[in-house]
């Protein structure tokens, strides 16, 4: 295995907003990050790609960087890249497509789970220490 390459030779991703700490630090041996909105003209004719979340990707965007190569939306569509602009600046576009959607399914499982269930306001009714006033929480509609 090659060993990692030096910081110059990193790949300079924009990103639109930080990163989770532990993804950057898995990261960091390999890319050098720079928010896309505090970037200054040396970065900005450097960065290779621009991580995106749902906000839109307008063609003014695209302009500011023209080193860019790739723009990756974080999202399962693309709807908020200008795909023309893209096109135009001879640029690939790609999505985490369906990447998040067993989580997302999960998430929204448990959301339901919650709701009906009211995790929420008996976790308050624990917290705030009405049990010992009015007993035990109902966890049942029976």
């Amino acid at each position: 295995m090659p060993p990692p390459p030096s910081s110059v030779e990193k790949p300079l991703v924009f990103l639109a907003e930080p990163l989770v700490p532990e993804f950057a630090a898995a990261l960091a041996g390999r890319f050098r990050f720079a928010l896309a909105a505090d970037a200054d003209g040396a970065d900005m004719t450097e960065g290779r790609v621009l991580l995106m979340g749902v906000k839109p990707v307008t063609d003014e965007h695209l302009a500011g960087f023209p080193a860019l190569e790739l723009v990756v939306g974080i999202s399962v569509g693309v709807d908020h890249i200008d795909l023309a602009a893209s096109r135009r600046l001879g640029l690939s576009v790609t999505n985490a497509d369906t990447v998040f959607a067993v989580d997302s399914a999960d998430y929204a499982v448990g959301l339901v789970v919650a709701a009906v269930r009211r995790v929420v306001a008996a976790e308050a009714y624990i917290r705030g220490g009405r049990w010992l006033a009015d007993g035990d929480y109902p966890l049942a509609s029976k």
